[in-house]
């Protein structure tokens, strides 16, 4: 008698079924494809997979650099994760900066602003009270802000040093705005600016 042996391959789905279909019902990827549009000839996966597919990882309790991206999706299964076939492979830190390159150009906040303005339309959320605060990160490295020759784009931030809530007053920081809505505590606006914006901030 003859024995039949078949492979069995593993894959590991844990949290992240349950982020995937949040992605899904609150249709980030849709919002961010109808708003930005791949080039139909270039062959790759759309902008807003890209996103999902930074989400998965950056909710994933993985913090390494984007060339690592394909090794962290090879042990998941890509194709229930992105209803559709998908190797690791395309997930690679060419698409996911070009990803990010076209999100800057196109505005991040502006584009934040539709998807959560979206997603409080489909929870059918009406906010009629909204909190703000502001917090300020640390960055690593060196980073050389230059002003863009064309008008019409984003002025990048400047970070600077100063007062930092993370006890890192050494290195250069941000500063995140937040606005939230009062029910569920979604984020409906967030923008980054220059920390030397908030003036005497750094005293509080």
């Amino acid at each position: 008698m003859s024995t039949l042996h078949k492979s069995v391959i593993v894959k590991n789905l844990d949290h992240l079924g349950l982020v995937a279909g949040m992605v899904d019902e609150l249709e980030i990827e849709k919002s961010i494809d109808k708003v930005i549009v791949a080039d139909a000839q270039k062959k790759g996966l759309s902008f807003g997979i890209l996103v999902k597919a930074m989400i998965l990882n950056g909710l994933g309790y993985v913090n390494k650099q984007l060339y690592l991206t394909p090794h962290f999706f090879k042990d998941k299964p890509l194709e229930t994760l992105f209803s559709q076939p998908i190797n690791a492979e395309q997930i690679n830190d060419d698409a996911l900066g070009r990803t990010l390159d076209v999100i800057y150009e196109y505005g991040v906040s502006e584009l934040y602003e539709k998807i959560s303005h979206k997603a409080v339309v489909l929870l059918g959320l009406s906010p009629s009270t909204v909190h703000l605060d502001s917090t300020s990160f640390h960055l690593d490295g060196e980073y050389k802000s230059l002003e863009p020759k064309n008008k019409e784009k984003p002025i990048p931030i400047k970070p600077l040093k100063g007062y930092s809530r993370d006890h890192h007053p050494h290195l250069n920081q941000v500063v995140l705005n937040l606005i939230v809505e009062h029910k569920a505590g979604i984020p409906l606006f967030f923008l980054i600016l220059s920390y030397f914006l908030f003036g005497d901030w750094r005293l509080g």
